[in-house]
């Protein structure tokens, strides 16, 4: 092919499916993901002979398109998935999301007592009166009621985030915490009718809030064999797929990106290109541009924050270590860890698991950089939770992610907007997925931005 190529940034799924999609459409395409390895952060890394991942994730969506086309890459490597989340706290086990029967049974009589009748309290009130400024905590307030919301959450967040719930936009409380099981109950109850009087709607991504639709599959070897199948069917397609490469900067005239700039093994080189898509950081997108998109597009970038993660593995002599596929603790050094038995993975030599716990900070941290102090970090919590021993530890490995969560800060909102829209202002240009469009999304939506991305590109560019 003698045509410039359309060059996609970043190989997670919005990436992979964008990529995919422009394929279909007769484009030359060129992914590039500074990664040793597709999937990004729905993905997978091997250490020690293991796949450990990021999360892990899990398949679920009521698109019936997003479906059959992961069914049709998986075949009977797609695996039907049971999910069980608990929270320590209070020296006993809660199911989440949190159910009334669970809060009744565990809670302290006065507590329980006290709970419902702020619930009550919080719900009517929140229906009546708005509050003078909305934030996460008003929106979690009026969910759960102030005495469950100070137990459950206001510490919790404050300790994970870096920031207290009074901080956050709104948009954190309504994205990322289920409501109490009975309102979540309704919630599903009206989107379920919504579903059957709208037969064949298109899935939306824009104000996404995060729920566990539809059936759940996994695989072997967790999502990340979905990205490799991804992968693999994009390089059959004819696609160009450049691992441990990383985009530098994105040339432009005027309103047209002419060529990006990329970096591999300290080697550079400018690929001429059609158009491009973004999936990386959008902030930091935003600032590859040269020249420059202007002062105020700076300050925009400047203002978003992520969340980074250390993710701790662990291999464990046991076959199975925890009560739950996720655990949610409160007060040691992680506040997520999983263990990829509950998943089906296929771990070498039998008897064994594999433990991934997330700790959450900012790259400016000491536990960001200091592998050994993260590492005795988790495994001192985890001997004395009583989960497992230290002697049962066969091997540890430790890995990052920068962006792993965007922040929505209060007052967010406007400089994403400003990003968005000078995406928007380019001719050839689009940003997709979580890291790009600054939205915590689910696997499949990232998948449906890529698709949506690539087809808009698609109709703005000239044939050949």
């Amino acid at each position: 092919m003698s045509e410039r190529p359309v060059v996609v940034l970043g190989a997670g799924v919005a990436g992979l499916s964008a990529a995919r999609r422009l394929r279909q459409r007769g484009r030359r395409v060129l992914l590039v993901e500074a990664q040793d390895h597709p999937g990004g952060l729905a993905g997978g890394i091997q250490l020690g002979g293991d796949v450990y991942e990021y999360g892990p994730h899990i398949f679920h969506t009521t698109d019936p398109v997003l479906l059959a086309d992961v069914k049709a890459l998986m075949g009977d490597e797609l695996l039907p998935y049971e999910r069980t989340i608990q929270i320590k706290f209070l020296g006993g086990y809660f199911k989440f999301p949190l159910s009334v029967p669970d809060v009744l049974l565990k809670l302290p009589v006065t507590t329980v007592i006290g709970a419902g009748l702020s619930f009550v309290w919080h719900f009517v009130k929140g229906a009546l009166v708005a509050p003078e400024v909305e934030t996460s905590e008003t929106v979690l307030k009026r969910y759960y009621g102030d005495v469950l919301y100070r137990l459950f959450f206001r510490d919790y967040i404050t300790r994970v985030w870096g920031v207290p719930p009074s901080g956050f936009s709104p948009s954190f409380a309504r994205e990322r915490i289920p409501r109490l099981n009975i309102l979540e109950f309704l919630d599903k109850a009206a989107a379920g009718l919504r579903r059957a009087f709208a037969r064949g709607a298109a899935l939306k991504t824009e104000g996404f809030v995060e729920k566990v639709e539809g059936e759940l599959w996994t695989t072997r070897r967790g999502f990340s064999l979905i990205c490799e199948r991804m992968a693999e069917d994009f390089l059959k397609k004819g696609g160009e797929l450049r691992l441990s490469t990383r985009a530098v900067a994105v040339r432009r005239d005027g309103a047209r990106a002419t060529a990006v700039e990329l970096e591999h093994g300290g080697a550079r080189e400018t690929v001429e290109c059609a158009g491009v898509i973004n999936t990386l950081a959008i902030n930091e997108a935003a600032r590859m541009f040269s020249p420059g998109l202007g002062g105020e597009v700076e300050a925009a970038a400047a203002a978003l924050r992520f969340r980074a993660i250390v993710f701790v593995g662990l291999k464990v002599r046991r076959s199975k270590v925890l009560r739950a596929s996720f655990m949610y603790f409160r007060e040691h050094s992680f506040n997520r860890i999983t263990d990829l038995s509950h998943f089906g993975f296929r771990i070498d030599p039998p008897g064994t698991t594999l433990l991934v716990a997330e700790v959450t900070c900012d790259p400016k941290d000491p536990l960001w950089s200091d592998e050994a102090l993260v590492v005795e970090e988790v495994v001192a919590d985890l001997v004395r939770e009583d989960v497992l021993a230290r002697g049962e530890i066969a091997a540890t490995h430790v890995f990052r992610a920068r962006h792993a969560h965007p922040m929505y800060l209060l007052g967010y909102e406007a400089a994403l907007k400003t990003l968005l829209d000078a995406f928007a202002s380019l001719e050839n240009a689009e940003t997709a997925g979580r890291q790009g469009r600054f939205q915590y999304v689910n696997t499949h939506v990232a998948m449906k931005m890529g698709f949506d991305a690539a087809d808009r590109l698609d109709a703005r560019l000239p044939r050949a």
